[in-house]
């Protein structure tokens, strides 16, 4: 039994030296989490999970939901629910900061929708699309984080069902950890 417990200590004091963890900037996190305020205000809170992968690109995903759904019956374009995963690239000088592009997926469920000047009247349902973004990421040295981005999108499925065309904005804050 001796033998064994030395074994097993030797072992996991190889793999816990070997391990050591890299340093991202002053951060030993490289997870991104984040609130879109533009949309929280507009009662329509998007929470986004953002993976770094390389100095220049990540990878995240976003869910949006609806917070008062009486107040959203009587707008148009009212989105109940949206799942967005995404893929981005930056340009900037300090790693995963700066002017950056996405490319993005979503798959989305919308109100009835009456006619407008972008668009004609649909009776709502289940929407996916492809799109991109394009906006500017800022960090601090404490790992706080703040974006400004904007986008546009196209529904492939259910296009007679759903808007054509759907955007995507942000004024966004975050914390690294």
């Amino acid at each position: 039994m001796k033998h064994f417990i030395l074994l097993f200590a030797f072992i996991l004091s190889i793999n816990s030296y070997s391990q050591e963890q890299k340093s991202y900037k002053g951060f030993t996190s490289k997870n991104e989490l984040k609130l879109n305020v533009a949309y929280l205000i507009a009662g329509y809170p998007e929470i986004i999970f953002e993976r770094v992968l390389t100095s220049e690109t990540s990878l995240g995903i976003s869910l949006s939901f609806a917070i008062d759904n009486k107040s959203n019956e009587e707008e148009n374009n009212a989105y109940n629910f949206s799942l967005i995963p995404y893929y981005r690239v930056y340009f900037g000088e300090k790693p995963n900061t700066g002017f950056f592009v996405e490319a993005n997926l979503n798959i989305y469920s919308q109100k009835k929708t009456e006619g407008d000047f972008f668009s004609e009247e649909k009776q709502g349902g289940t929407g996916f699309g492809i799109g991109f973004n394009v906006g500017k990421k800022y960090r601090t040295k404490n790992g706080w984080i703040g974006e400004i981005s904007f986008g546009i999108s196209r529904t492939l499925v259910n296009s007679d069902k759903v808007n054509l065309l759907y955007p995507r904005a942000g004024i966004i804050i975050g914390k690294i950890f």
